[in-house]
């Protein structure tokens, strides 16, 4: 009866597709950004190990900073010019920021509102850690021709929290 029970329990766990719990909570947050980003399967609280993964094009462009770690990609699209990330400088750098840079900055509010709905902190959103199942923050705001998502990592700039307009 064990061995029936053991098998039936085995067998569950072979043919029912599962999700991780990181998966999971990076798809909570990855709602939140728009398809391009998504696409590149990249989430705020990434380790730089990760992220060289899914982003080889990706080139470091500072050397000097006492606190963050920043890398840039150029991108050949027709609404994006650049990618730019922000990552703590730890002994596991984690990523913490995530600026878009778009070419027509006239469609970067209606893109943010198409994908987070009206902001609700003066002008700008954030998703609290239980709705994005983080243990941080996350903001966005626009800026320019700039769609900016940061997050409230340790030993990031935010990391007391985002101040606002």
């Amino acid at each position: 009866m064990l061995l029936k029970w053991s098998l039936l329990f085995l067998c569950l766990f072979i043919t029912v597709p599962s999700v991780t719990l990181d998966e999971f909570s990076k798809g909570k947050q990855q709602q939140h950004f728009p398809k391009k980003l998504k696409k590149k399967q990249l989430y705020l609280g990434m380790t730089l190990k990760k992220f060289h993964k899914k982003a080889p094009n990706a080139t470091r462009i500072d050397t000097a900073s006492e606190f963050k770690i920043e890398y840039t990609e150029a991108i050949s699209d027709s609404s994006i010019t650049s990618y730019s990330y922000l990552f703590t400088k730890d002994q596991e750098p984690l990523l913490y920021a995530i600026t878009i840079a778009y070419k027509d900055m006239s469609t970067v509010r209606a893109l943010a509102e198409s994908l987070m709905g009206k902001p609700k902190n003066n002008e700008e959103w954030r998703m609290e850690p239980s709705m994005i199942k983080e243990d941080f923050t996350m903001g966005a705001w626009t800026f320019g021709h700039k769609l900016v998502y940061g997050a409230t990592i340790i030993n990031s700039e935010w990391e007391q929290g985002f101040q606002s307009n």
